[in-house]
């Protein structure tokens, strides 16, 4: 049965009205969709531009190359002079006038009209023969060639790749506008978060500047753990300069639980247990204008929920794209994948070969184990009950070589 569309009423306490109802995955992302805008523009140099997304479109403001010059080494000649080289009729250089050798990237010499590469040349008894023929422009670049004054060279949204940032440099274009990184708090919560046991905030850390956001996650000794209390999460939630809050833990009804309370009394608690194995308890609100997704402690959970759902508003905010930052291959199941229908399913996968995959573990209990020996995941509908074996499925791989 799909999970019904009615969104539990937060002003309730969580811990009292439990899990209701449950959102679907597709409310969860019209959530994040809604609330997770690209931040604003700023101007950087070309080269710490790379990894970020271009704001707005870059023309280049001149010719490359600006003049004509010469594409790689040996020596120029007037194209007319070697007709009729070969290896049988070999024609000295240098006779006419003086020897010119050039290199890449050189002006080209007056008077010629074309290169002649070393490789077509041999040096005998000091004298250098050319032994092919090469014909006018041979060898040449000439202005504009390779980008023309006006030429879109990097087009707003594209995430700006080092080959990106070399072009502009070499069109002498000093600074590109970029979407400003949004600044994404991460704060572990629970008891036992200060032994030296938390898992989350590192890995969270690691995937939001992976998704092009900067991660807020400040050393123990100027921000303490935060406990489980109302007050302290509260102040947290109150705390001003994050584009987004992710907080780690105290999302289900235990008696330790409060995120979801500190959130609703915070601000509002939007959405409190989603239909998403294994993340099933993650909450959306807002605090202060700042959006907050309070994420299972468990790591494993923890790693799909911000995958699912909290990664998605990290790269809206960076200016690219909502979807998955993973490859995409069709491969064929090899056991059956089992969900329970009624909920999207995170499913870990592991590749078998020959185009195969298979589950890891159930998509219900999630071990960290589990998503470290995985090669990516398949996102199970919710209108489906798994796969069959012998199934077609869409697999997201964390190794952009695997399954290749």
């Amino acid at each position: 049965m799909m999970p019904p569309e009615t969104i539990p009423d937060p002003t309730s306490r969580p811990r009292v009205r439990g899990f209701a109802a449950r959102a679907g995955l597709e409310q969860a992302w019209a959530w994040i969709d809604a609330r997770s805008p690209a931040r604003g523009i700023e101007t950087v140099a070309p080269w710490e531009a790379v990894g970020r997304h271009a704001g707005s479109d870059v023309a280049a403001g001149s010719d490359l190359p600006p003049a004509d010059r010469v594409a790689a080494d040996g020596f120029a000649v007037r194209a007319a002079d070697t007709v009729g080289a070969s290896d049988y009729n070999p024609i000295p250089l240098g006779l006419s006038g003086p020897l010119l050798p050039v290199s890449a990237g050189d002006a080209v010499p007056p008077g010629t009209d074309a290169m002649a590469a070393a490789e077509h040349t041999r040096s005998d008894f000091g004298m250098i023969e050319l032994v092919a023929s090469v014909a006018e422009g041979e060898g040449i670049e000439r202005r504009g060639d390779d980008v023309g004054a006006g030429t879109i060279v990097l087009a707003a949204g594209r995430r700006v790749r080092p080959s990106d940032a070399a072009l502009l440099a070499a069109l002498g274009i000093d600074t590109v506008a970029v979407v400003r990184r949004p600044v994404v708090r991460i704060v572990p919560v629970g008891r036992d978060v200060g032994d030296g046991n938390d898992l989350d905030s590192p890995m969270l850390a690691a995937l939001v500047e992976r998704d092009g956001g900067i991660a807020d996650r400040r050393p123990a000794d100027r921000r303490p753990t935060v406990p489980d209390g109302l007050a302290a999460l509260r102040g947290v939630l109150a705390e001003p300069g994050a584009d987004l809050i992710l907080l780690a833990g105290g999302s289900g009804l235990g008696e330790t639980d409060r995120s979801a309370e500190a959130l609703a009394s915070a601000g509002s608690l939007d959405i409190h247990g989603i239909a998403l194995r294994p993340a099933d308890s993650l909450a959306l609100g807002m605090a202060g204008g700042t959006p907050v997704v309070v994420l299972p402690g468990s790591p494993a959970r923890c790693f799909a929920g911000y995958e699912a759902v909290a990664g998605r508003a990290v790269r809206r905010m960076a200016g690219g794209n909502a979807g998955f930052p993973f490859p995409q291959a069709t491969l064929v199941t090899a056991r059956k994948i089992v969900s329970p229908g009624g909920w999207s399913d995170f499913c870990r996968v592991r590749l078998t070969g020959e185009g195969g995959v298979e589950p890891i573990g159930s998509g219900g209990l999630a071990s960290l184990s589990s998503v470290a020996r995985a090669d990516g995941f398949v996102l199970v509908p919710a209108d489906r009950e798994g796969y069959p074996a012998g199934s077609a499925v869409a697999v997201h791989l964390f190794d952009p070589g695997a399954g290749t």
